[in-house]
């Protein structure tokens, strides 16, 4: 028997928040290759192929995180033979960051502290952005990288910083955030320009698009590794269920204007709401 979903909690009966809500998890199944394997690394292949400066990011002091991450994927088995002879192929940095961004099916970065113990990006293999540019935050730390999201810094800036330094070496911790999209697409990359939230909108049109992450301290170097796995909702799927559909209903109704249009959801916002009813 299927187990139920975990997305419905995502929408409990309470106003909108930012939340960074972890709980303990598994980095070893959060990387698994799952039934969409052969699609999901065919497409990566594909971003990495043709937009790699949109999606692969690499800086030489991350050279001993990559080195670290392509262990863990070797450690944590499920590789065919031909993703392990592309990993055991990879000997430097860049190359190594495009081996491994196409045998993971999760996105996946790569941070460490800097001497002010700030978290910085330094390496990812990012092929399935959502409408943010992957490519503008190589080099930055965390506050900077989430500074155009209204409120967040504010808000859970100062525990996120110190909740990742507090994770053990070698564990995980998993997490969950949501966005809605015009499009079922993966790759949501802004030069791609695709279809925005805006009336008139059908049910049929709308996808509630979840990012499952991962946060896995690694062992050895200290780094941070962190993953993103995508799950695309559609909208009636939202709407059919008692308690998730009233929910995202309240999110939206009291989700501050700023935070909206930064999550592309003011000009639908009314319709969406009504969409839900």
């Amino acid at each position: 028997m299927d187990s139920a979903p975990s997305w419905p909690a995502l929408f409990p009966d309470r106003d909108f928040r930012f939340n960074f809500g972890a709980h303990p998890g598994n980095a070893a199944a959060f990387f698994a290759p799952t039934a969409e394997h052969p699609q999901l690394v065919r497409e990566r292949a594909h971003w990495l192929q043709t937009s790699p400066a949109h999606c692969l990011l690499c800086r030489d002091e991350a050279a001993p995180l990559i080195a670290e991450a392509m262990d863990c994927a070797e450690a944590w088995g499920d590789l065919s033979p031909d993703e392990r002879s592309a990993l055991r192929a990879a000997t430097a940095p860049a190359p190594q960051c495009h081996a491994l961004g196409r045998v993971w099916e999760p996105d996946w970065l790569l941070l460490n502290p800097d001497d002010a113990g700030r978290w910085v990006l330094l390496a990812a293999a990012v092929c399935f952005p959502s409408t943010w540019r992957p490519e503008e935050k190589l080099g930055l730390p965390l506050s900077q990288i989430h500074a155009p999201v209204p409120t967040l810094n504010e808000s859970l800036g100062a525990q996120i910083d110190k909740f990742i330094g507090a994770i053990l070496p070698g564990t995980s911790w998993e997490r969950s955030n949501w966005g809605l999209s015009r499009s079922s697409e993966l790759c949501q990359h802004p030069a791609r320009n695709l279809p925005r939230l805006t009336a008139p909108l059908r049910a049929e049109q709308v996808w509630v698009r979840i990012e499952n992450q991962v946060l896995h301290r690694l062992p050895q170097t200290g780094g941070l590794l962190f993953g993103i796995r995508l799950e695309n909702v559609p909208l009636s799927a939202v709407k059919a269920h008692a308690t998730a559909a009233p929910g995202l209903q309240r999110a939206l109704r009291t989700m501050p204007d700023e935070v909206a249009h930064y999550k592309g959801l003011h000009a639908a916002r009314e319709e969406l709401i009504a969409l839900l009813a």
